[in-house]
């Protein structure tokens, strides 16, 4: 792993924007934006949020930011409503096993951000209001906003996904489509892309998103490093979810 990760200061086009037909009835990513010499990116973390709709993008933002001399320098933010430790467990499954992780900021005291990322879990199935107003108020700042799973169900909840095409998690697809009837989802997607908004499909599509996002602002390149480190082989169909 002697290799630096590439700079690309002309970023390529994604494979999401390869696989989706580029009609005017088909949204198309925002134009990507040069990234800032600091990138923020928070991640949201609520009781019962799923492990690998973290884990999984945050070892491959990791691993890209292990090379700051040709990408831009990445800033963390693990959002809670407390700086308390917030467990993987489902609240509807007190026997679970769970893990904890520590944030370190909360909803009132997070910086500004570029990028938001929202997983799912159980714990999406709670009321969760603050997290709803957070994102809510965020959101209009936002260069990005990634969902992972029922994470869309969040940002649906939200209202902020009103009109866009997004797509979730298939095993709890009606459930959360009876939440967000004025969204348009897409069932056979592994991940959709309506301008500064990227849902993926469940679970293990989190890291296909990443992946294809990574890729979409610093270039393939980048993107391929990332994926031969972290040693995963990426679905590149973003129209085709296995799962669906």
């Amino acid at each position: 792993m002697s290799d630096q990760l590439p700079s690309s200061t002309d970023p390529q086009t994604s494979s999401s924007s390869k696989n989706q037909p580029q009609s005017q009835s088909q949204p198309q990513p925002e134009s990507n934006p040069q990234p800032t010499p600091t990138l923020q990116i928070g991640v949201l973390l609520f009781p019962g949020f799923q492990a690998l709709d973290v884990f999984g993008p945050l070892d491959c933002l990791n691993i890209l930011s292990w090379d700051q001399t040709n990408t831009p320098t990445l800033s963390l933010s693990l959002i809670s409503s407390t700086l308390s430790p917030i467990s993987t467990q489902p609240p509807q499954l007190p026997t679970a096993i769970s893990q904890s992780i520590l944030p370190t900021h909360t909803l009132t005291t997070a910086p500004p951000l570029d990028v938001l990322l929202i997983p799912g879990g159980w714990g999406t199935r709670a009321p969760l209001p603050e997290y709803l107003d957070y994102i809510r108020r965020v959101y209009p700042s936002l260069t990005f906003l990634l969902t992972v799973c029922t994470g869309g169900r969040l940002a649906a909840r939200a209202g902020v996904l009103d009109g866009k095409r997004a797509t979730t998690n298939k095993m709890d697809w009606e459930g959360v489509l009876a939440q967000a009837p004025n969204v348009e989802w897409v069932r056979e997607a592994r991940w959709v892309v309506d301008g500064k908004v990227w849902s993926s499909a469940g679970v293990s599509a989190g890291i296909d998103l990443c992946l294809d996002w990574v890729e979409f602002v610093w270039g393939a390149e980048v993107a391929r490093k990332v994926e031969r480190i972290v040693e995963f082989r990426r679905w590149r169909d973003s129209t085709l979810d296995p799962f669906a």
